[in-house]
């Protein structure tokens, strides 16, 4: 699900994963490296793969060099850009015609030029056809696809968008927490117009997560009249307007998917269904999960690890940078527990850059060591 403006950036993981500065902070002396670590030892081996979260801001030119001793390490490091969707690593898809093709968001694929499908609980690579970064639209096609018993989905051709009328999104939303089976929620189109009255967008009432992106808005009787987009970024809203969201999340209209699907191809658009009797159970039948990339299974289902590394920098009276505080930590991705952390909690007019970098790592290093 991508988060308008920062999509599911570095905002979004500073309430999933809480900064541990204060926890540090209330229980060393300021001129003291201290680490935070659970009571069970962790065994880091079993991740297979980090999601290193970049900041919207790293002055010092820090992050890279933690991003090359986790690497050192032996991490799977993949770096995760503020302004790219963190879960665009995973979203939704449809199957559209028999021939294997999907339509999805083409912000959960980012820059990738191939994709991994989960069709029934079966692995496939797909090649991405078309992607359209403003509409936010691709089209994927399996390859190796053999036609199955699977139909492709219905699509409501009639450009009427009612408001108060049922929806229905079908999904893979928080699959690292939730499962690897489709979750269905239900809702309102609460707008026939999206954000700023954008006549490309819907607004709906249902409720959607990270990993909705892509999926259908299904109509009572199982047609696709949407494809799930976005919500609002609820902790910005809150802050520019002093109030939490309710379920204020936008789909793509149907005609404008269509549309786009002609003008990439017109033999898949002819080959679409449209207006047709249909139901939610035989719709579910053709949802898929989508992660952007090639993975294998082994990967899709390890263990995963979230980094971040947060600090604050100063000059002090004598020109030089220290630190105000500095410190990187470590996330279950599954279960978002904080693993480990480890930093200087305070500041320390004796402390250097360096050797705040070098001690952090040092803590890091024998962490993982231990572990593994």
């Amino acid at each position: 699900m991508r988060f308008l403006s920062d999509k599911l950036g570095a905002r979004k993981y500073r309430v999933i994963f809480p900064a541990c500065i204060l926890i540090l902070a209330g229980c060393v002396t300021p001129n003291k490296m201290v680490t935070v670590q659970r009571d069970k030892q962790v065994d880091y081996s079993k991740y297979k793969e980090l999601f290193f979260i970049a900041s919207q801001k790293d002055p010092r030119n820090v992050e890279a060099k933690v991003i090359d001793e986790l690497k050192n390490l032996g991490f799977n490091v993949r770096v995760i850009d503020p302004g790219k969707n963190f879960a665009g690593s995973q979203g939704t898809g449809f199957v559209v015609t028999d021939r294997g093709h999907i339509l999805t968001c083409a912000h959960i694929l980012g820059d990738e030029n191939q994709a991994t499908i989960w069709l029934s609980h079966l692995r496939y690579e797909a090649n991405v056809i078309n992607k359209d970064k403003d509409l936010d639209l691709a089209i994927l096609k399996l390859q190796d696809f053999q036609p199955t018993t699977i139909s492709p989905v219905v699509f409501r051709d009639n450009k009427v968008y009612r408001m108060g009328e049922d929806a229905y999104t079908i999904g893979f939303p928080l699959s690292n927490v939730l499962g690897e089976g489709a979750r269905i929620t239900k809702g309102l189109v609460s707008a026939t117009t999206g954000m700023k009255d954008n006549p490309d967008e819907i607004q709906i009432s249902t409720e959607i997560q990270p990993g909705n992106s892509g999926g259908p808005l299904l109509d009572s009787q199982g047609m696709v009249f949407g494809v799930v987009q976005k919500t609002l970024n609820p902790w910005r809203t809150a802050v520019t307007t002093g109030a939490l969201p309710q379920n204020v999340n936008f789909a793509i209209k149907s005609d404008v998917a269509l549309e786009y699907v002609k003008r990439c191809d017109l033999s898949v658009y002819n080959s679409l269904r449209r207006n047709q009797k249909w139901s939610i159970e035989k719709a579910a039948e053709s949802i898929v999960k989508v992660r952007s990339g090639i993975i294998s299974e082994e990967v899709e289902k390890s263990e995963k690890l979230v980094v971040k590394v947060e600090y604050a920098s100063i000059r002090d009276l004598y020109g030089f940078y220290r630190f105000r505080y500095f410190v990187i930590s470590f996330y279950d991705l599954n279960s978002q527990d904080r693993l480990f952390a480890a930093g200087q909690a305070r500041y320390d007019p004796m402390s250097t850059e360096f050797g705040v970098i070098e001690n952090t790592l040092d803590q890091v290093r024998k962490q993982v060591k231990v572990s593994n």
